[in-house]
């Protein structure tokens, strides 16, 4: 019997080594799935994106689950519109910073596990609407000025119009507080500049002559000739083209800022999908400019300057000085549109573009008087653009001779007027009756 128990306890123990061996091996039944291999994970990870915006970041933060793990390097990676140019990081939360506010981005993000599998998903981000400030808080009351802007700002009018303030400058105590009225801008030295709105702009019922009575208003950047006849129609031409037989534009090669206009033109007009930088307006000097290169109130003209100094010494204003503004030699552009501007929101209409009576401005009187005190020439806060001087302007004549180009009214003859266009002028020429006038733009 012993012999017997012996033989039984050595088969049960060969029993279950055999059992042991046939599950190690994979050919028992210890498996679930007796003989065959187990197979590799091919199951992408699960993910969702939360998002959020300010006016110039969005933040991405990934979930991402995967049975596997996730991998350890270049776990997720990023893309921002360009769906081809990923940034590949192990962090499962990205910002991407200055960005174009009011705008909408595509972000993507892919996600690999241990097995080099890879989900991805998409998202739409729109980053904020910049805060506009109210022209009240710029604006605290009407005989102290406004607060220096310390960067560039958006405010609104009382009329709902955007108006940008450029950094380094402030709304002046006389400033209007609609676009209409005239928006004034001064800076720390007290040259002071007239807000030029460019599209359709807001205006109040007393304004809004156009026939439409819908409280807007159509002012486009453009090159412009004016009917004799002092009606509210104007030719207008966006082009550099010839006008008035002798004029060309200041896209054409033949001008001295055939190389600038475009940068004026892209910061000048509405912003748009096509043009994200777009400000919808400029500045003008809001006088003739005076003597010690100014732009301030009762100031002796700057006179005896060649066209090219004067395009200098505009340039000079603010060249190296403040980063956030252009100056230049006013345009054709800049000054039609400027014109078109004060006959659109003053009661007396087209006439002034084309008058020649002293009632409206320093028109033929014979006397040239110091900036701003001709009480007449006083439009949406714009002084002496309708008499004077003469000012020079970046546009060109065809004349090779005399390519230099003067707009306006003049103190010493009455046959010129506000859209005059005088060419006999060459590279040489000045004289006490010839100023000038900058445009200023923001960056």
């Amino acid at each position: 019997m012993a012999q017997n128990s012996v033989v039984a306890e050595g088969e049960e123990m060969n029993t279950l080594l055999s059992e042991y061996l046939n599950i190690m091996s994979g050919d028992g039944n210890g498996g679930e799935n007796p003989g065959e291999p187990d197979e590799p994970d091919t199951t992408p990870p699960n993910i969702s994106l939360q998002t959020s915006s300010t006016e110039n970041t969005i933040t991405v933060t990934v979930t991402a689950t995967d049975e596997s793990g996730l991998a350890e390097e270049e776990t997720y990676t990023y893309y921002i519109d360009d769906l081809q140019q990923g940034v590949a990081t192990t962090e499962n939360t990205k910002t991407y910073t200055g960005l174009q506010a009011s705008t909408e981005y595509t972000i993507k993000v892919v996600v690999k596990d241990k097995f080099g599998n890879s989900a991805e998903e998409t998202a739409q981000v729109r980053t904020a609407d910049p805060v506009v400030p109210d022209m009240g808080d710029a604006k605290p009351n009407p005989d102290q000025d406004g607060p220096e802007y310390g960067t560039t700002t958006e405010i609104q009018d009382d009329e709902g119009n955007t108006v940008v303030i450029p950094g380094g400058f402030h709304l002046d105590a006389d400033s209007g507080t609609s676009v209409e009225e005239g928006i004034v801008i001064e800076d720390g030295n007290g040259n002071q500049f007239v807000w030029i709105p460019t599209g359709t702009y807001n205006v109040t019922e007393a304004v809004d002559n156009d026939g439409t009575k819908d409280g807007k208003l159509t002012n486009n950047l453009s090159r412009r000739t004016f009917t004799s006849t002092g009606s509210t129609e104007i030719t207008a031409s966006n082009g550099d083209g010839v006008v008035q037989s002798y004029f060309y534009g200041e896209g054409d090669s033949r001008s001295v800022a055939s190389t600038q206009i475009a940068a004026f033109k892209a910061s000048a007009s509405p912003k748009s999908e096509a043009n994200p930088d777009g400000s919808g307006g400029f500045y003008i000097g809001r006088y003739e400019q005076g003597t010690g290169n100014v732009c301030k109130y009762n100031q002796v003209p700057y006179v005896n300057v060649t066209r090219d100094t004067a395009k200098s010494q505009a340039e000079a204003m603010y060249s190296g000085k403040n980063n956030n503004v252009v100056s230049e030699l006013i345009s054709s552009y800049a000054w039609d549109t400027a014109l078109n501007f004060i006959c659109q929101t003053n009661s007396v209409g087209y006439t002034l573009a084309t008058t020649t009576s002293s009632s409206y401005g320093n028109i033929g009187t014979g006397s040239r008087k110091n900036t701003g005190v001709d009480t007449n020439d006083d439009y949406s806060k714009i002084h002496d653009l309708l008499g004077n001087c003469w000012e020079w302007t970046t546009e060109c004549s065809s004349d090779s001779s005399y390519p230099c180009v003067s707009r306006g009214g003049y103190y010493n003859r009455s046959s010129y007027y506000a859209a005059s266009r005088y060419y006999g002028l060459s590279t040489s020429s000045s004289g006490d009756g010839i100023s000038f006038r900058s445009q200023l733009y923001v960056k």
